[in-house]
C-alpha cells in the first residue's frame, strides 16, 4: 500500500518537474513506463476479506461441531465412526481447493488452513469419544499440535501459527515436570514460519500479529517450563528475555511509528523488564544455589535441566551478536533495559552477600535512574511517548513506596508535590521544545 501512495504522489509531481525542467517529457514518460500503473502495486490482499473469511472458517466448523454433538448420543456407533471423519474429509476438499486454485489469495489460504487444522481436532476427538480411548487433555493437545504443522507451511498460514503458538502455551503450562521442556522443540517447530514473515515489511498485518502472538505466547512458555524452585536462574533467564526481545525490536519492530501495535517486541520487552523490576524492589530473597543446579536442575531429570541450561546460553549468545550489532543505536533508557541481565546478577550477589535490603534499595535507584533517563530522552528528542512512560515509571514507584514505607505523610506529601511540579515542568519544557521545532 505504501508503494502505491508513493507511486501515486510520484506521478502527481512529474507535471510539475517537466515544467521547471528538472527531468523533459521523453525522461517523465520512461519513468511511468519503469514503475508502470500505480493500481499495478495494490497488495494483493485486504484485511477485510481475510478477516471475515477466517470468521466464517470458524462459524463454520464450530456449527458442524456443535450440530454433531447434538445428535452424538443417538448415533450408532457405526454412524459414529463415519461422521467422525466427514468433517476431516471436508476440511481437506476445502483444503485441496485453495491449495491447487486459490493458493494466492491469502483469504482463501488462511480460512482453509485454520478450517482443516479446526477439524482434525474435532475428528481426533470424535474418534477417540467413539472408541474410548482415553488419555489426559495435554496428550491429545500435544499430539493435535504436531500433527499440525504442516498446516503452518503448506499455504503460509499465519493464522495457524497463531493458533498452534496459543496452543503449545496452553500445554506447556498445563504440564509438570521434565517433559515440559518439549516446548523448546514445539517452539522451535514454527521458527521457519516466524522469523522471515515477522522481518517482512510488504504485510504488517501478518507481521504486527504474529510478533504479538510470538511474545504474549512465549512468556507462559518460558515460565512453564523453567524450573522456578531455582529463583537465580529464573531471575537471570527471565530479564536475559526482555533484553533480547528488545535487541530484537531494533531490528524488527517500526522505530519510526509511533503507533504501540506495530512494536510488540519493544512494548513486551519494556513492560516486562519493569514488571520485574518492581517484582524485586518487594522482595529480594534468593537461595543459595550452585553450578550443578543451574546445569542439571534440581526437580527435573538431567537431560531436561540441561535443555533449559542450553536454551538460556543461546538467548545469552543471541544478545551478545545482537548487541554488538546494535549497540550504536541504543538510547539510555534503552541500554538500562539491554543490560538488565548483567544487573539482575549483580542484584542476585547484593541480595547474598550484604542481604536483601540492600539489594532492594539498589533495585529502587534503578527503577528511579531508568524513569528519568526516559524523561530526559523524551524531552530532548520532543517524544511525548517517551516523557510519558518515564513519569509513569517514576509515578509507579513512588506510589509503590508510599504504601509499603514507614515514611511521616508530610514526608510523602513532600514527596508527591515535588513528582509532580517535576512532571509540570517537563511538560512545559516539552510542550516549548515541540513549538520551536514547528515554528
Amino acid at each position: 500500500m505504501k508503494q502505491k501512495q508513493h507511486l501515486s504522489w510520484l506521478y502527481e509531481q512529474l507535471p510539475d518537474w517537466v515544467t521547471t525542467g528538472l527531468v523533459d517529457a521523453e525522461q517523465a514518460e520512461k519513468i511511468r513506463q519503469h514503475y508502470g500503473n500505480a493500481d499495478d502495486h495494490q497488495p494483493d490482499y485486504n484485511t477485510a476479506t481475510i478477516v471475515i473469511s477466517i470468521l466464517g472458517a470458524l462459524l463454520i466448523g464450530g456449527g458442524i461441531i456443535l450440530i454433531v454433538a447434538y445428535n452424538w448420543d443417538n448415533l450408532p456407533k457405526s454412524a459414529r465412526v463415519v461422521l467422525s471423519f466427514v468433517p476431516l474429509l471436508l476440511a481437506q476438499l476445502v483444503f485441496g481447493y485453495a491449495f491447487f486454485r486459490r493458493r494466492q489469495s491469502i483469504a482463501w489460504a488462511e480460512g482453509a488452513s485454520v478450517f482443516l487444522m479446526l477439524m482434525l481436532a474435532a475428528s481426533m476427538a470424535l474418534v477417540s469419544q467413539t472408541y474410548h480411548i482415553w488419555g489426559e487433555p495435554t496428550t491429545f493437545l500435544r499430539n493435535w499440535l504436531l500433527l499440525s504443522i504442516p498446516l503452518l507451511y503448506l499455504m503460509n498460514s499465519s493464522l495457524c501459527t497463531v493458533v498452534y503458538l496459543i496452543g503449545t502455551a496452553s500445554w506447556v503450562l498445563q504440564m509438570r515436570g521434565s517433559e515440559s521442556v518439549l516446548y523448546w522443540a514445539m517452539l522451535a517447530a514454527a521458527l521457519p514460519h516466524l522469523l522471515p514473515n515477522i522481518r517482512q515489511t510488504e504485510q504488517p498485518v501478518r507481521r504486527n500479529v504474529l510478533g504479538w502472538a510470538l511474545v504474549s505466547s512465549f512468556i507462559f512458555g518460558w515460565f512453564g517450563t523453567i524450573e522456578t524452585q531455582i529463583e537465580a536462574f529464573g531471575a537471570f533467564g527471565t530479564a536475559l528475555v526482555f533484553s533480547t526481545f528488545y535487541l530484537l525490536a531494533l531490528q524488527n519492530d517500526s522505530p519510526s511509528q509511533s503507533n504501540l501495535v506495530q512494536r510488540p517486541f519493544e512494548v513486551f520487552a519494556i513492560a516486562g523488564g519493569f514488571v520485574l523490576l518492581m517484582v524485586f524492589t518487594y522482595d529480594a530473597y534468593f537461595d543459595p544455589f550452585n553450578l550443578p543446579q543451574l546445569l542439571f536442575g534440581v526437580y527435573y531429570a538431567p537431560w531436561a535441566g540441561s535443555i533449559n541450561f542450553a536454551v538460556l546460553s543461546l538467548l545469552s549468545i543471541g544478545a551478545s551478536i545482537l548487541f554488538v550489532r546494535h549497540y550504536k543505536r541504543l538510547s539510555l533508557p534503552g541500554l538500562l533495559l539491554v543490560v538488565l541481565p548483567v544487573f539482575i546478577a549483580m542484584f542476585i550477589m547484593v541480595s547474598r552477600a550484604l542481604g536483601p535490603f540492600v539489594a532492594m534499595l539498589l533495585v529502587n535507584v534503578y527503577v528511579l535512574g531508568w524513569g528519568i533517563a526516559w524523561l530526559t530522552v523524551g524531552i530532548r528528542q520532543a517524544r511525548m511517548s517517551a516523557v510519558n512512560l518515564g513519569m509513569l515509571i517514576i509515578l509507579v514507584l513512588a506510589t509503590a513506596r508510599f504504601f509499603d514505607t514507614d515514611w511521616s505523610f508530610i514526608i510523602k506529601g513532600v514527596a508527591f508535590i515535588t513528582l509532580g511540579i517535576g512532571f509540570l515542568v517537563a511538560n512545559w519544557v516539552l510542550s516549548r521544545r515541540i513549538k520551536l521545532k514547528s515554528s
